[in-house]
């Protein structure tokens, strides 16, 4: 009897086991769809915080998108506009060429960056930064 039932158990367990894949990759599709959205609203309350001059709580939430989100080029170029306004230019210099990094045709980042570096005295490297986002901005309609 106890061997019958034990038998049972792994055939069910078995049984359930092939189903859980497609309900795995439900759950796992939901979080990625929760996390996205959540990035998102970070991005919102940073960019409603710059809006009012409060740049460490903006870089705050910024840095929560980014936990979320890490490769996101948008958060990083905010990031580093944020914490450049708030002081701290060294970790700007770097969260704006992270941004640029991760995605290169980003004109946007290019632009921020190219005036950070402006704002440094790095004029060539500034020039070079303006050209590329030049070279990669949307089409005015």
């Amino acid at each position: 009897m106890v061997r019958w039932l034990s038998m049972m158990i792994l055939a069910a367990c078995l049984a359930l086991g092939g189903m859980a894949p497609g309900w795995a990759s439900d759950v796992q599709g939901k979080v990625r769809e929760a996390s996205e959205k959540a990035a998102k609203n970070y991005l919102k309350e940073g960019l409603l915080m710059a809006g009012e001059g409060q740049d460490a709580q903006a870089a705050s939430a910024f840095r929560q998108a980014l936990a979320l989100k890490p490769d996101w080029a948008e958060a990083h170029s905010l990031l580093g506009s944020a914490l450049s306004r708030s002081g701290n230019q060294r970790e700007a210099e770097v969260e704006l060429r992270k941004a640029v990094q991760l995605q290169p045709d980003y004109a946007e980042g290019w632009y921020f960056l190219g005036e950070f570096l402006k704002g440094r005295g790095k004029d060539q490297e500034a020039q070079e930064a303006f050209a590329k986002a030049k070279q990669y901005a949307r089409p005015r309609h």
